[in-house]
């Protein structure tokens, strides 16, 4: 009996692992698809049948994003730029504001923070014409700081619900405690509770750096000069009236995957952990 259990308890683990090893083909083939479509010839692109390896590898798609007349390395500084503004400047919001709705009662504590949440319940779009015209008077309009301020406008609620989720799972008795021997309110926050948050803060500001880095429908609207297309417009032009630079597109959404790439392999633990530990409650 216990032989024949260890035989079922193995082809329970054999059919797990298969089932994931299928799940990871899925998940990584579109990449690698991208990645080997980028290095082909573009005649190569529309083989029939298809060749999943390139008969010649190619650099060229590449050499030509980086060439002196490529505004590609400019789009990728942009996004750089209106991502990383966007995910420090919102995560540090959220962390005052999630703190503050996490561990203080005041009047209309739960309405703000719902309403907060409500915020979301609302298409994109519906707020693009009055955010336009708020940009053109304020003389915004075809600037990086207005893709960066739109970004927060609608990351910062979310941001600020992850965080009252991981600052609710911290026992407030560590704060009395705290506070009991001596140290304010700001101390507090600053030697105590970011010190164990950070996992969490380092999830909201991937969350927040991931959805900024890949924003397109406000580089559109609120940018119209070349020089400040970031990388998922500058995607769009190699779509032209005439054809389309399938070799180049590939190659400009590799270059365009791989810094989230990296940084979320390099900081998945935190990630993980920090929306675990956000999904505990006292």
């Amino acid at each position: 009996m216990q032989h024949a259990g260890s035989r079922s308890f193995s082809l329970v683990r054999l059919t797990s692992y298969a089932y994931l090893a299928l799940i990871g083909v899925f998940a990584i083939f579109p990449f690698y698809w991208m990645l080997i479509n980028s290095l082909k010839a573009p005649n190569e692109v529309f083989a029939i049948p298809p060749t999943y390896f390139p008969s010649e590898v190619s650099f060229d798609s590449y050499t030509n994003l980086f060439a002196s007349n490529s505004m590609f390395p400019r789009n990728m500084l942009n996004s750089f730029i209106v991502a990383t503004s966007t995910a420090v400047l919102a995560t540090l919001i959220a962390t005052m504001a999630g703190y503050s709705f996490s561990k203080f009662r005041f009047p209309g504590n739960r309405p703000i923070s719902y309403s907060l949440f409500l915020t979301q319940m609302f298409p994109v779009a519906a707020i693009l014409v009055p955010l336009f015209i708020i940009f053109q008077r304020l003389g915004l309009y075809n600037t990086l700081g207005a893709l960066i301020l739109a970004g927060m406008a609608f990351s910062v609620p979310v941001a600020i619900w992850l965080m009252i989720g991981f600052f609710d799972a911290i026992p407030s008795e560590l704060i009395d405690a705290a506070l009991i021997d001596g140290a304010s309110q700001i101390g507090v926050l600053f030697r105590i509770i970011l010190p164990i948050s950070v996992n969490g803060i380092v999830a909201t500001t991937m969350y927040i750096f991931i959805s900024a880095w890949s924003e397109l429908l406000f580089a559109v609207t609120f940018t119209s000069s070349r020089e400040l297309a970031t990388l998922p417009v500058a995607l769009s032009n190699f779509t032209g009236q005439y054809g389309t630079d399938w070799t180049g597109m590939m190659a400009a959404s590799v270059l365009t995957a791989l810094p989230v790439a990296i940084i979320f392999l390099s900081l998945q633990r935190f990630f993980v952990e920090g929306i675990t530990s956000g999904a505990v409650k006292n």
